[in-house]
C-alpha cells in the first residue's frame, strides 16, 4: 500500500521556445492526462523485509549506503546537524537552528521576507552534505537552501555567490527547492508526485521513503511469489526483475541514468515497463550545462558524460566500477583502473609524474571534476584524455591545468606535444568545437558518423539546426529519422519542428507510432508547430494523449505551464495560452521566457502597455538579454514612436546574444530616417558577427547606394551575386552600377 507524506509522519516506514505563430488547426485544449495504467496482473511492490532472507549479504551492503540515506524521518539518530539554537547568517537572513522536544526546528524567513518556525521533518541524504526537509499546508515539501556539512561539522548556504529574494524559484520556499518537484522521483521507492494544476496541490506517495531494493529492480511480487512456492520438478521459469544480474551492460546504463542523469519526466508515473527514454527525456551536451566540448560544467549527474566515454561505447557499466548494492568502489586508487587497463599506464613512463602522487592518480587526469551543491566534488564520467591544444584554441578546460595552475594552457600543450607526439585521436569534440566556432560542416560531420557517442551526434544536430539552412541542408537532415539512436532520431524530429516546413509531413508521420514515446511525442509537437490537420488519425490522437501527460507531468515547473502555454498557442486558444504564461510567471516571477510570450500575445490583443511594462520588467532583471530590446524597439515602431524604437533597437545591437534581426531591422529603421551611414555602420559590425548573410549585405548595399557610394555598392553586389549567383535583381543592381 502507497503511503501520502503526511501518512508517513505516523507511521515508522515510510532545456528556450521562439516567438510563436498560431496556426489554423484542431481545437483541442490542454488538459490533465493520465496514460499510465496500473493494471491488476502487473507486479506489486511487497517492500524490504521481503527481499532480506533470500539475499542477505546484498540488503547488508545496502544498508548504510546513499541510497538507504537517501531520506529518513528526522529524528535523533538521523540528524546530524547541530540544532543546539546554533545560528548561520547569510546576506542578511538569520538561520536559527533548535529543538523542541524531540523535534528539530529553523527559524528563517518565508517567502515574504517574515520570520517563522518551520518543523524539519526529514533528513535528504547524509555526505557529504545533509539537507532538511519542510511541510508546506499544500502538500510541498521545501528543502532548506542552508544545509550541514558532514566534514567540516558546519552550517553553510548551497548558493552563497547569489542574491536570492525571499520569493525566487531557485530560494528555498520557490520550487527548485522543492522535494515534490525536484528530488522525490529519485530519493524514494515508487514514487507519484501527484500535483493537481487545477488547486496547486500535491498529493505525493511513495512505499518506502528511501532508494530501497524495488526502486531498482522494480515490483517484486510476482517474484517473491515464485520462489516461496518453489517447485523445482516444475521446471517453471522466474519471473524477471526490472533490473537483473544478467542484464546488457547499455540497457543496465539506461535503467541507472533514470536517477543518474539531467533530465524532465515525460509520464506521471515510473512503471518499470519500457526505456529509460519512454519515461524522461535527458539533456544534450549544451551550454551551460556543458562546457562547449562535453565536460561536465553544470550539475548533470553522470549519464550524459558517461554516454561520452570509450568504456560506454565498448560495454562497460557502472557495476564493473562500483557495488550495485553499497555503490563504493570495488577498489581503490588506480587498481581499479588496472583491472582492465594494461600496466604500462600506471607508469611514470605514461604520465610522466611521480609514482603514488597525486599526478600518477588515473582519475586526475581522465577525471576531472567539480564541486556542486557547495562542497560535494563530483567527477566527469566521459573519461576523456587532457587536450590543452583545445584551451588553446577554444578555451575551454584541461585536466593540466586543473592542477597546474600556475602555468599556461601553451605550457600545458607543448608539454603534452613533447611526451605524447602532436596527433591526436579522431575525438567528437573536435568537431563539435569547430561546430561551435562556426564551421556548420564540422557539425554536419560529427553527426554523419555513427562511430561517434549518440548523445555527441544528436547535440550536433541540435547545433546545426540553430543556423539557417538551406534547402539541400533540410534535406539531407531526413535521413536522420531513421537513425538506430533514439536520441539523433528524435533530435531530428526536433530539428523540422525548428524549421517548421510542412512539406516533410509524410517523412515524420510514420514517427507518431515510433517505438519511443519521446520521439512519438516529438511528432506530436512537429504536427502542431506547422498547424497540421490531424483529424481522424489515430496514431496522432494516441500521441497527443501521451505528450498531454507529459504537460500535465510538469505543471508544477514554471517551464511546464509555458510548454502548457505553447501548446495552446499553437491551438489557437490565446486566452488559455496568457493564463498559462500568467501562471508561469506566478511559479516563477523570473521566468522571463514566458513574459516575453505573453507581451507579444497581450501586445496582439491591443494591450500596447500592458506589453510594454512586460518587455521592461524583462530589461530589469536581465539588462543584458539583447531580445526584450529588440522586440520593446519593434513595439515603438509599430506605434509610431520613432525615437523609443531607435533606442532600443540600438541597444539590442550592443547586448548578448547577438541578435541578426535586431541588426536587420535597426539598420532598415536608420535608413527609413535617412542615416544611411549609420545604417552601413551597424551593418558592418552585424557581419563581423554574421559573415556573408545575404540579408545584411543587402541592406548594406541600399545603404551604399543611397550614399552614392558607387565603389563600395558595386564590391557589395558583387559579394550578393556570389552568394545567389541566379538573383535577377542583383545583377541587375550590379550592371546599374556599372554604367
Amino acid at each position: 500500500m502507497t503511503k501520502n507524506l503526511n501518512d508517513s509522519l505516523k507511521n515508522t516506514w515510510f532545456l528556450v521556445i521562439p516567438f510563436l505563430l498560431v496556426f489554423a488547426c484542431k481545437k483541442q485544449e490542454y488538459r490533465s492526462q493520465n496514460t499510465v495504467q496500473n493494471k491488476t496482473e502487473h507486479p506489486k511492490f511487497v517492500g524490504k523485509a521481503a527481499c532480506i532472507d533470500c539475499h542477505k549479504s546484498e540488503y547488508d551492503h545496502w544498508n548504510g549506503s546513499h541510497h538507504q540515506q537517501a531520506m529518513s524521518l528526522a529524528d535523533s539518530t538521523t540528524v546530524l546537524g547541530n540544532f543546539n539554537n546554533t545560528v548561520f547568517n547569510h546576506k542578511g537572513v538569520k538561520n536559527t537552528f533548535f529543538k523542541k522536544g524531540n523535534d528539530f526546528y529553523v527559524n528563517t524567513t518565508d517567502k515574504n521576507g517574515n520570520y517563522r518556525d518551520y518543523k524539519i521533518v526529514y533528513t535528504f541524504g547524509v555526505t557529504p552534505l545533509q539537507q532538511y526537509i519542510v511541510k508546506f499546508p499544500d502538500g510541498a515539501y521545501q528543502c532548506l537552501i542552508t544545509a550541514w556539512d558532514t566534514e567540516k561539522n558546519t552550517w553553510f548556504h548551497l548558493q552563497p555567490d547569489l542574491e536570492l529574494a525571499h520569493d525566487e524559484w531557485i530560494n528555498w520556499t520557490g520550487g527548485a527547492m522543492r522535494w515534490n518537484t525536484a528530488c522525490a522521483d529519485c530519493h524514494s521507492t515508487n514514487l507519484e508526485k501527484g500535483f493537481d494544476a487545477k488547486t496547486n496541490v500535491f498529493n505525493t506517495t511513495f512505499n518506502e521513503i528511501n532508494v530501497s531494493c524495488e526502486a531498482c529492480h522494480g515490483p517484486a511480487s510476482k517474484h517473491v511469489s515464485f520462489y516461496k512456492n518453489y517447485d523445482e520438478n516444475t521446471k517453471a521459469t522466474p519471473p524477471k526483475l526490472y533490473m537483473g544480474k544478467s542484464q546488457e551492460s547499455k540497457d543496465l546504463v539506461q535503467k541507472c541514468a533514470r536517477c543518474h542523469s539531467r533530465r524532465s519526466q515525460t509520464t506521471k508515473k515510473f512503471d518499470y515497463n519500457g526505456h529509460f527514454l519512454d519515461h524522461y527525456s535527458p539533456a544534450l551536451l549544451v551550454d551551460p550545462l556543458y562546457e562547449l566540448d562535453g565536460q561536465i560544467k553544470d550539475e548533470v549527474y553522470v549519464y550524459g558524460s558517461f554516454m561520452q566515454s570509450k568504456m560506454y561505447q565498448n560495454n562497460v557499466a557502472c557495476v564493473d566500477c562500483h557495488d550495485a548494492h553499497s555503490l563504493k568502489l570495488k577498489q581503490t586508487g588506480n587498481n581499479l583502473c588496472m583491472s582492465c587497463h594494461e600496466p604500462k599506464y600506471n607508469s611514470e613512463a605514461h604520465h610522466y609524474h611521480p609514482i603514488n602522487s597525486e599526478g600518477a592518480q588515473c582519475i586526475n587526469c581522465h577525471m576531472t571534476g567539480k564541486i556542486y551543491m557547495g562542497n560535494d566534488y563530483r567527477r566527469d564520467h566521459s573519461f576523456r584524455v587532457p587536450r590543452p591544444d583545445q584551451t588553446v584554441k577554444y578555451g575551454t578546460p584541461n585536466a593540466c591545468n586543473e592542477c597546474h595552475k600556475d602555468k599556461s594552457p601553451e605550457w600545458a600543450s607543448a608539454f603534452i606535444n613533447s611526451k605524447y607526439g602532436t596527433k591526436r585521436p579522431d575525438h567528437f569534440s573536435n568537431y563539435l568545437l569547430e561546430g561551435y566556432h562556426n564551421n556548420h560542416e564540422a557539425l554536419f560531420t560529427l553527426l554523419s558518423q555513427s562511430k561517434f557517442p549518440e548523445i555527441a551526434r544528436a547535440t550536433a544536430l541540435y547545433q546545426y539546426t540553430n543556423n539557417s539552412l538551406t534547402h539541400d541542408e533540410i534535406n539531407d537532415i531526413r535521413k536522420f529519422l531513421n537513425d538506430p539512436s533514439i536520441l539523433v532520431r528524435n533530435e531530428a524530429v526536433r530539428s523540422f519542428e525548428k524549421i517548421r516546413d510542412k512539406n516533410y509531413h509524410a517523412d515524420i508521420a510514420p514517427l507518431l507510432k515510433d517505438s519511443i514515446r519521446l520521439v512519438r511525442i516529438a511528432a506530436v509537437k512537429y504536427f502542431n508547430s506547422i498547424g497540421a490537420n490531424m483529424t481522424g488519425n489515430d496514431a496522432f490522437n494516441k500521441a497527443e494523449k501521451e505528450y498531454l501527460e507529459d504537460l500535465d507531468m510538469n505543471a508544477d515547473f514554471a517551464s511546464g505551464q509555458h510548454q502548457i502555454a505553447v501548446y495552446n498557442e499553437m491551438k489557437g486558444h490565446t486566452d488559455l495560452a496568457i493564463k498559462a504564461y500568467r501562471k508561469s510567471l506566478e511559479i516563477d516571477n523570473r521566468y522571463n521566457i514566458s513574459r516575453m510570450n505573453l507581451a507579444l500575445l497581450v501586445y496582439k490583443q491591443g494591450h500596447i502597455e500592458e506589453a510594454k511594462s512586460l518587455y521592461l520588467k524583462v530589461i530589469e532583471l536581465e539588462p543584458e538579454y539583447s531580445n526584450s530590446y529588440y522586440m520593446l524597439g519593434l513595439l515603438f515602431n509599430e506605434v509610431g514612436d520613432t525615437k523609443n524604437a531607435l533606442k532600443y533597437l540600438a541597444e539590442a545591437c550592443n547586448k548578448k546574444p547577438a541578435n541578426i534581426r535586431a541588426f536587420y531591422n535597426y539598420a532598415l529603421k536608420l535608413q527609413a530616417e535617412n542615416l544611411n551611414q549609420k545604417s552601413v555602420e551597424v551593418i558592418n559590425k552585424a557581419l563581423a558577427i554574421f559573415p556573408n548573410n545575404e540579408n545584411l549585405l543587402y541592406v548594406r548595399l541600399i545603404g551604399e547606394i543611397n550614399l552614392k557610394q558607387d565603389i563600395e555598392a558595386y564590391n557589395t553586389c558583387s559579394q550578393l551575386i556570389k552568394l545567389a549567383p541566379n538573383n535577377a535583381n542583383y545583377k541587375q543592381i550590379l550592371e546599374s552600377l556599372n554604367t
